[in-house]
C-alpha cells in the first residue's frame, strides 16, 4: 500500500499483494476488478478523492462495507472509494446524540451505545458497516417500537460533487437532510459522519415461535393479522422456508416483560398453535447477539416488495406453491411495520415513501455453488413476478434489485420528483452515479420506461425535470 501524493488516502492497485482482498465484495456473484481501491482517513481525504475522480473523469463507486446485495459498491476499471476507515463513534455529554462514522460496524455500534445505556433502531446484520445502511431507511428489530433509523437521523457531514464538506442538519441544507432520510445511499455525495438522536433502552423480551412446514402458510396468515394489530412495543419478523426445511418461524423483540408478552401473543398461539415457543427476558445489550444475523460471503440475491394489507387466500396459495418445491437456501421474509413507522412522523419529515405499508417483504436466496445460480435466480424472479399483483409495487431501496425496470418509482414513489430536484441542486452533472442512482432529469421515454404514474410525470414537468 502507498500514500497517494494528492492526499486522497491510501491506494491499493492491482499490483499490490492485498488487492484481491481489497476488491472483494460480500456477494460473490459480483467479481469486479477496479483500477484502484482508495481508503480516505477523514473528510478532507474523501473530498480530495471526489475531486480526483471527477476531474480525471474516472468512474467510481462508494463503499463502506461492500454489502450492497446487488454489487453497486464495486465496478471494473474505476475507483472504489472505501469509507471503512472512518470508524469513529462519539456520544455527547448528556447521551442524547451519537456521531458515527460510516465505517462503524453495526454490531460495534450496538455494543458501544448500549454501554452508555442507549441505542438506535438499526438493522440486524452486525457485520455490515453503517454507512451503507442508513440512508435507505433502516428497518430492524426495533422498527415497530422505535421507527426507522432515518427517523433518528438529525444530521450528517457530506462531501458534495464540488468536494465541499457540508454540515447538514435541520437548519443547514435541510433539503439534503430530508433526501438523506430515505433517498438511498450514494446519490448525493459521500457521507463521512452521521448524527443520531440516542434514546435509552432497558430490559426486553425475545421470543420465537416455530411451526412445521405443513402449517407454515396458515401460521403466516395468522401472524400477519396478529402483527397488524399488535401492541407497538412488539417487533417481529416471519420467515417462510422451503417445504424441505420443515419449518416456518417468527422471531421478535418486545420492549416489556415476558408475562405481558405472553398475553399479547395469545391471539396468535390460539389461532395457530406453534410446535415450539420460547420467551426470554434479558437486558437489551445481552440480546443483541441473539437476533443479529451474520452471513458469510456467499452468492446471494434479495428481491424486495411491500404489502399494504394482509395477504389474501390467493396470495397465500401462491406462496405455498412456490415454497413447496423451492431450492434450498431461499426463503421469504416479512417484517411487520406500522407502530412507530407511522406514529408521530410529520409527512414532510423524510423521503421514505412506504410508511403506509404493513409488511416489508423480501424474497431471499443464499447459496455457494455458481452452478446453482440459474435455479435460485429463476425462483426469486418467478415468485416476485407472480406475487406482484398482491403487493403495492413498491420496493425497499436498501434491498435493491437490478432486475426492476420501474425502480425509480418502486423505491421512491411520489417522492421521486422532489428527490430529483435535490439531486439537480447538489449534483447537476451526475458525478455520483451508479446503476440505479437518482437522475437529475428524465426524458419522457425514460419516464414511460420507468413506469411512472401520470401524477409523478406531471410533477416532474412542473419542476422542470422532464427534458424534451
Amino acid at each position: 500500500m502507498a500514500r497517494h501524493p494528492d492526499t486522497i488516502g491510501t491506494v491499493v492497485t492491482p499490483d499490490d499483494v492485498r488487492y484481491d482482498t481489497a476488491r472483494r465484495l460480500w456477494n460473490s456473484r459480483f467479481d469486479y476488478r477496479p483500477r484502484a481501491i482508495v481508503y480516505p482517513s477523514g473528510a478532507q481525504e474523501a473530498a480530495a478523492a471526489v475531486l480526483h475522480v471527477r476531474d480525471h473523469g474516472i468512474p467510481f463507486r462508494i463503499r463502506s462495507g461492500g454489502h450492497n446485495s446487488e454489487g453497486f459498491s464495486g465496478l471494473d476499471d474505476g475507483f472504489v472509494i472505501d469509507m471503512s476507515r472512518l470508524g469513529s463513534l462519539a456520544v455527547n455529554s448528556d447521551r442524547t446524540r451519537a456521531v458515527l462514522g460510516p465505517g462503524v460496524l453495526l454490531g460495534e455500534a450496538y455494543a458501544a451505545l448500549w454501554s452508555l445505556g442507549g441505542t438506535i433502531p438499526a438493522g440486524v446484520c452486525p457485520d455490515i458497516r453503517i454507512g451503507g445502511h442508513v440512508l435507505g431507511g433502516g428497518i430492524g428489530m426495533l422498527v415497530r417500537s422505535r421507527g426507522l433509523l432515518i427517523d433518528h437521523l438529525v444530521g450528517l457531514t457530506l462531501i458534495d460533487a464540488d468536494g465541499e464538506v457540508l454540515e447538514v442538519d435541520g437548519h443547514h441544507h435541510s433539503d439534503l437532510l430530508w433526501a438523506s432520510r430515505g433517498g438511498g445511499g450514494g446519490n448525493f455525495g459521500i457521507v463521512t459522519s452521521y448524527t443520531f438522536a440516542l434514546s435509552p433502552i432497558a430490559d426486553v423480551t425475545l421470543f420465537s415461535l416455530e411451526w412445521d412446514a405443513r402449517r407454515g402458510v396458515a401460521a403466516l396468515d395468522a401472524w400477519q393479522h396478529w402483527i397488524r394489530q399488535a401492541d407497538p412495543r412488539v417487533n417481529a419478523r416471519f420467515n417462510l422456508f422451503p417445504s424441505s426445511a420443515d419449518k416456518a418461524l417468527t422471531a421478535g423483540l418486545f420492549e416489556g416483560p415476558a408475562d405481558e408478552l405472553t398475553t399479547l401473543l395469545s391471539p396468535l398461539t390460539v389461532d395457530c398453535p406453534p410446535r415450539t415457543m420460547a420467551l426470554r427476558t434479558l437486558p437489551y445489550g445481552d440480546s443483541i447477539g441473539t437476533w443479529t444475523e451474520q452471513v458469510p460471503s456467499i452468492r446471494a440475491k434479495f428481491t424486495p416488495a411491500l404489502a399494504a394489507e394482509p395477504l389474501d387466500s390467493a396470495a397465500l396459495r401462491t406462496l405455498e406453491r412456490w415454497h413447496d418445491k423451492a431450492p434450498p437456501g431461499v426463503k421469504t421474509g416479512f417484517y411487520g411495520l406500522g407502530g412507530a413507522v407511522l406514529a408521530d412522523v410529520p409527512p414532510d419529515h423524510s423521503a421514505f415513501a412506504h410508511r403506509n405499508a404493513s409488511l416489508c417483504v423480501e424474497y431471499l436466496g443464499h447459496w455457494s455453488d455458481p452452478a446453482a445460480d440459474r435455479e435460485h435466480l429463476e425462483w426469486l424472479t418467478g415468485i416476485r413476478e407472480e406475487m406482484l399483483p398482491f403487493m403495492t409495487g413498491g420496493a425497499y431501496v436498501n434491498s435493491p434489485d437490478r432486475d426492476l425496470t420501474d425502480w425509480p418509482h418502486a423505491y421512491y414513489g411520489d417522492q421521486l420528483p422532489r428527490l430529483m430536484e435535490v439531486k439537480r441542486h447538489y449534483d447537476p452533472q451526475g458525478v455520483f452515479a451508479f446503476e440505479q442512482s437518482i437522475p437529475a432529469s428524465l426524458s419522457p421515454g425514460q419516464a414511460v420506461a420507468a413506469g411512472l404514474p401520470d401524477a409523478v410525470v406531471a410533477d416532474l414537468r412542473a419542476r422542470g425535470l422532464l427534458t424534451a
